[in-house]
């Protein structure tokens, strides 16, 4: 009996299972409750959908972080500079 042959057997051999009819909506049930239960206030796909049908919040976004970036920089800078 090569391979192919002993494969063809296992799976053709009769599995003794016993597997209720509402299995598979029983897990799912189980999946969306305890999803529901670990669901979060914020979600980031949520957020970057967001970010990206408003144009505007983008250029917002953008600006508080120039400005941020800037201000770091001259914190930095006059720390250093000042005797």
């Amino acid at each position: 009996m090569n391979r192919d042959e002993k494969y063809r057997a296992w799976k053709d051999r009769p599995i003794p299972l016993n597997i209720p009819p509402d299995f598979a909506g029983e897990v799912m049930r189980r999946v969306h409750r305890v999803a529901g239960q670990r669901q979060t206030q914020w979600n980031w796909s949520g957020v970057l959908e967001f970010f990206q049908r408003y144009v505007a919040f983008q250029y917002a976004a953008l600006a508080v972080a120039a400005i941020a970036g800037l201000s770091r920089f001259w914190l930095i800078f006059s720390t250093i500079l000042t005797p």
